[in-house]
């Protein structure tokens, strides 16, 4: 929260006190805010130098009818009400219209004018405002470009407020707007049309194709040559060819044979339509004023703007119609980078809107017309839809290929009455709808995912309730009664239940390979139908994926309870189990016992072997297998043990000797000692130490050599010893180097490893827990190392990708499980886990901090070409997680604003760069980067925070326990994921590789060892210190 509203404390400065860089988080704020959508870079620069910020409760009046103008004012929040007195009694006001977000008023303080209406809060409000002088001055300083923001002439000035009443009266009558409003998108595409008609009429010309002459039509391919020319913001290829694929949806474009999708092709030609803009009625509240839209009004003025003065009203018509573009772009007066600044907007709505335009449209087709592309591009939506997440992703992928979308435009449309035919399922995918029953009137409300309509059409009865929108534009998905049952009714005749006492225990679905597989039970149940089914026979990976995510529903205790039990023995006096003799039924049970402890062991390696109650199953179970001759299967689970033991750093002479067990000493990454060749990093143990220095708020500090499973209350309980504290009275918690405090839970685990890169410890008095603390000087003026620029880049790259490899083969994959689930649920580590995504981190900045600290140009352009080589090579390595760290690094904006730099850099790398964003687009879910990766042969490092994104999100996605019973669905997609991680891992890394990494040691060293700047704020300082910014000089007060 300090980071988000830091632009506010800069405007509570006055102008004369604000430093560099607080002008350019003002300026980089206003770009983003709707009510200054428009507005040309210079005029936004000398706007951040005198706006000021105020907030207000509600019923607050600003000014009143005759009240001089000190003011122009933009709402940031809230809302306000306009008011005209009565002439003949000014105690009596009316309500002119209302101001909301984004629009602003008091324009009449640029001619001296007095105020002539009064304007008062109805919420709490958050306005931005600049004096009187400051804002003339800049007026006359851009008077034409701000005429036309201002939406300021003498014409409309003495028509407006007859204007406003006219509209206010059409409200007051009922009277709408009738038409059908354009969405935002649609808008940004005829925006569009009309700006390359007006200034680059050579882009649409007649082609002849095929003997045919079609007239005003463009190639794909310039198309997109023509947007990544225009755009100041680097943009990829394949990001343009959605962005027109979304405008040819929207039926702005169009291809000259109607030929779907579109492509980046010389040969395929489109037009654009000659749809014309309509007003949309619904913009403002009580149907006030009639607005064209974000895009569309930089030809008017800020979106949604209500300039209220002397009771002029900013409209949004000129005679009816909106202004054409070239009555304010091809002005002798417009500049150039008006130009830009009003295509740069367009390509970003149409970028932002673009995929849900996709989706709306393919949900739009007939199924019969869905490619495979779509349906695929349908599941993945249907994967968000909360009325979806109980259902199978089998029934899902069914439910793409033939789910229906309806559209409603205006509140107060019913779907159906009471006493309709249920024919169809429907799923609220945008908007609200209300439940109503005769006599009765609205029983509910029912928001985006929820799902109605399904009793009736189960039932094949009539409808119960009527539904109707609450709001307009709602959007919803529609499942037909024949899908319906074809899809989810045939579920029942492919579904097994198991009832006790009653209860449902267990439901199994057949499989396309007609074998049951479980779907949902009790862990008991669940443990049966694993052992009966057999481990060896299964042919699907249920029994791997319940040893793998057994913790989410199970104890180890419990498990081990379970097996005992099944063994069909009990254990006896002195904890040893008894043979028995029940026929070869018991035999090949006993069989299947030893063999899911064995696949258990495989499963869960050196986090299994380490639990004391195991250990005494395991010993119990070889005792008992070795009575009962079963010396195959004793033998399977030693050779089990002890590939565990060798990978967990334990050593041991015998395997089915565990209590000879003795952890292997092993030296932290940070201690490892780097010789001449290939140094391994060593996994991290629970039982490993790592140094920790803890602070106190007096500036004291003491150092520990910590278990990495000890808890944040153990540190506070062993720093608090060494301090001469009480314990009880203090909290741990991490200062990061930005200054942000974080208040450890006495449970978290990990604490060492979940730290940011230059965060440090405190323990603090709890009444003290919500006061700040400055970071301390060495986290963020550490000494730099210095960059090897004499090494080169493939061995650069080599070492960061042998390392990054040793890191990610250390993970335990119950890591993954402990750290999606909980870690301080199970009071387990993932350490291991937890470095590669910090490494990752280090990476980044370690990127940003070589360019920032770099104050020779020619150097720093240098610096930045030698990065694009490092990455491209990490790249070739399959190291996608360095890769990624190093892109992000280079857009970093600390890096990004260096405009003198980035115009040397040379075009060929400059083009390298945008083809690496092209693989780091994150729109529709990464789909680049999954296609990419899904096509590489092992091993891969992969993009590590997209990884544990993917696994938050099946997580928070869907619940563990459905109806009492766990959720085994959400086991298996969870279980998929850690097994495409172990496929990543297979193999070994390429000798060219090894090789590189082999001959540099103090490079090994260096890489390993990088040290960083992570704060934001000092890296930004940085980069002004060694390219300051070129804003144009300040007005004089």
């Amino acid at each position: 929260m300090e980071g988000a509203w830091h632009w506010v404390s800069c405007l509570e400065k006055t102008p004369e006190k604000r430093k560099p860089e607080d002008l350019d988080i003002i300026f980089a704020k206003l770009k983003t805010m709707k009510a200054f959508e428009g507005y040309p870079e210079d005029v936004l620069h000398e706007l951040s130098q005198y706006l000021l910020y105020e907030s207000f409760l509600k019923d607050v009046t600003l000014f009143r009818p005759g009240d001089e103008g000190l003011y122009w004012y933009a709402v940031i929040s809230g809302s306000l009400d306009i008011l005209d007195s009565d002439p003949s009694d000014s105690s009596k006001t009316t309500s002119i219209c209302q101001l909301q977000k984004g629009d602003s008023f008091g324009e009449n303080v640029i001619f001296g004018a007095n105020r002539q209406t009064m304007i008062v809060t109805t919420s709490y409000c958050e306005l931005l405002y600049v004096e009187a002088g400051h804002i003339r001055r800049i007026y006359e300083a851009h008077k034409p470009i701000m005429e036309r923001l201002l939406h300021l002439n003498s014409s409309e000035g003495e028509t407006s407020q007859a204007l406003c009443s006219q509209l206010s009266e059409e409200v007051d009558s009922g009277e709408r707007t009738s038409g059908v409003p354009e969405s935002e998108l649609a808008l940004a595409g005829i925006t569009l049309s009309q700006l390359i008609s007006d200034h680059f009429p050579d882009l649409f010309s007649d082609h002849r194709v095929n003997l045919y002459t079609y007239r005003q039509c463009c190639s794909g391919h310039r198309l997109v040559d023509w947007v990544l020319t225009q755009s100041s913001v680097p943009r990829t290829r394949q990001h343009v060819v959605q962005m027109w694929q979304a405008l040819l949806a929207e039926g702005i474009l169009k291809h000259v044979h109607k030929e779907h999708p579109f492509r980046d092709d010389p040969q395929l030609f489109y037009q654009f339509t000659d749809r014309k803009p309509r007003p949309r009625s619904d913009s403002v509240p009580a149907y006030a004023f009639k607005i064209l839209g974000s895009i569309s009004s930089h030809f008017l003025g800020p979106p949604s703007h209500v300039l209220m003065g002397e009771g002029e009203v900013g409209s949004r018509l000129a005679n009816g119609r909106p202004r054409s573009s070239s009555s304010i772009a091809s002005s002798p007066r417009s500049s150039r980078s008006s130009l830009t600044s009003i295509l740069d907007e367009c390509f970003d709505t149409i970028a932002q809107l673009g995929p849900e335009v996709l989706i709306l449209a393919i949900l739009g087709k007939e199924p019969s017309e869905r490619s495979e592309e779509d349906i695929e591009l349908v599941y993945e939506e249907l994967l968000n839809v909360r009325a979806f997440w109980h259902l199978s992703n089998a029934v899902k992928r069914e439910l793409a290929a033939c789910v229906r979308l309806e559209h409603f435009k205006k509140a107060g449309k019913f779907l159906f009455h009471q006493g309709d035919k249920g024919d169809s399922w429907y799923i609220i995918l945008k908007g609200s709808i209300n439940v109503v029953i005769r006599r009765k009137g609205v029983v509910c409300t029912l928001h985006e995912g929820d799902e109605f309509g399904k009793l009736a059409v189960v039932n094949e009865g009539v409808r119960s309730a009527s539904i109707q929108t609450r709001e307009p534009n709602c959007y919803f998905l529609r499942v037909e009664r024949e899908d319906f049952r074809r899809i989810l009714l045939s579920v029942e005749s492919t579904t097994m239940k198991l009832v006790e006492h009653g209860k449902e225990v267990l439901l199994l679905e057949k499989g396309s390979w007609g074998r049951y597989s479980v779907v949902k039970g009790t862990p008991q149940k669940m443990l049966d139908h694993l052992l009966e089914a057999g481990i060896e026979e299964e042919e699907d990976t249920f029994s791997e994926d319940f040893f793998l995510t057994y913790p989410a529903f199970m104890s180890v205790s419990d498990l081990c309870d379970g097996l005992l039990h099944r063994y069909r023995c009990q254990p006896d006096k002195n904890g040893s189990i008894e043979p028995s003799d029940d026929g070869e039924q018991d035999y090949t049970k006993k069989r299947s016992v030893a063999q899911a402890v064995s696949l258990w062991i495989r499963v869960a390696r050196a986090e299994l072997i380490k639990d004391a109650t195991f250990l005494k199953l395991l010993t119990q179970l070889q005792d008992a297998l070795s009575r009962d001759k079963l010396l195959h299967e004793l033998k399977t689970i030693n050779v089990s043990l002890a590939d565990s033991i060798r990978g967990a750093g334990f050593n041991s002479p015998n395997p089915g000797l565990l209590g000879q067990l003795k952890p292997r000493k092993s030296a932290s990454a940070q201690d490892a000692e780097i010789k001449m060749g290939i140094s391994t990093v060593p996994p991290q143990q629970p039982q490993d130490k790592t140094p920790l220095r803890v602070h106190t708020v007096d500036h004291t500090c003491c150092r520990l050599q910590v278990r990495l499973d000890m808890t944040a209350r153990d540190i506070v309980n062993e720093a608090c010893g060494k301090l001469e504290l009480d314990a009880a009275h203090y909290d741990l918690c991490e200062v990061k180097s930005s200054g942000e405090k974080v208040v450890l839970k006495d449970s978290d685990i990990s604490v060492h490893s979940e730290m940011s890169v230059n965060g440090r410890l405190y323990v603090v008095p709890k009444d003290h827990s919500s006061r700040t603390l400055p970071p301390l000087p060495d986290q963020n003026q550490k000494s730099v190392s210095l960059f090897p620029e004499k090494d080169g880049s493939r061995d650069i790259a080599a070492h960061l990708t042998l390392y990054d490899w040793n890191l990610f083969a250390n993970i335990q994959q119950m890591e993954f499980i402990y750290s999606v689930f909980g870690r301080h649920k199970f009071g387990k580590i993932t350490t291991n886990l937890d470095m590669l995504i910090r490494r990752f981190n280090e990476v980044q900045f370690w990127v940003v901090t070589e360019v920032c600290k770099e104050s020779d140009l020619i150097k720093r352009i240098n610096l930045i070409k030698k990065f694009i080589k490092i990455a491209g090579y990490c790249k070739s390595f399959n190291n996608l997680n360095s890769f990624f760290a190093i892109v992000i690094g280079l857009t970093n904006g600390a890096v990004s604003r260096l405009r003198q730099t980035w115009k040397e850099l040379p075009p060929k790398f400059k083009r390298r760069l945008e083809s690496f964003e092209a693989l780091t687009d994150p729109s529709r879910n990464h789909k680049v980067l999954r296609a990419y990766q899904s096509k590489l042969p092992p091993p891969i490092i992969p993009f590590m925070p997209l990884v544990v994104k993917d696994m938050y999100f099946l997580h928070e996605a869907n619940d563990t326990f459905v109806e009492g019973l766990v959720n085994f669905e959400k086991m298996k997609l969870v279980a998929s994921k850690v097994r495409v991680l172990n496929g990543f891992r297979s193999g070994v890394l390429s000798a060219d590789v090894r090789l590189l990494a082999n001959r540099n040691p103090s490079l090994q060293l260096y890489i390993r060892t990088l040290r960083v700047i992570d704060n934001h704020h000092v890296l930004t300082q940085m980069s002004h210190k060694i390219e300051p910014s070129s804003r144009p000089s300040s007005i004089s007060s």
